[in-house]
């Protein structure tokens, strides 16, 4: 077996929680600054439960930000197409993944967000119970 099959753990970093799972209501919310000026690219992780209130249809869309400083200048991180990274999911009990490229962020941005928009149509006081995690790769790190 070739070490990069069976020892990944110097590869990744994937204990970054962008979104705690939580009850959510229509609306939008801000993941936490995570500092990537160690990493070349990553996995935005999406985790959709249970929908709530009966509603007719449900999106809960995750854009990936980057800013200079964690707290100011938050910009759509782009893809090679020059599109936003927008992972939206639609279904309930539903993980879908989107991968990036931290190559493509404006040079002096050394940090990342996730913002979370979910939205619904109908429904009485519907919700969704949602959260998002960030797989990191191409780390500056030596395996242990």
């Amino acid at each position: 077996m070739h070490p990069s099959n069976t020892q990944i753990g110097h590869l990744i970093h994937a204990a970054n929680q962008a979104l705690p799972p939580d009850y959510l209501g229509a609306g939008t919310r801000n993941g936490a600054a995570l500092d990537v000026s160690r990493y070349q690219s990553g996995v935005l992780v999406a985790n959709v439960g249970e929908v709530a209130g009966g509603p007719t249809a449900t999106s809960v869309s995750y854009t990936v930000q980057t800013s200079p400083t964690g707290t100011d200048g938050w910009v759509p991180l782009k893809d090679m197409d020059n599109a936003d990274v927008v992972l939206t999911v639609t279904a309930a009990d539903t993980c879908a993944e989107k991968d990036f490229n931290l190559q493509y962020a404006d040079v002096d941005h050394s940090f990342l967000r996730v913002v979370e928009a979910v939205t619904f149509t109908a429904g009485t006081s519907p919700t969704v119970m949602a959260g998002a995690t960030i797989v990191f790769g191409g780390g500056q790190r030596l395996p242990l």
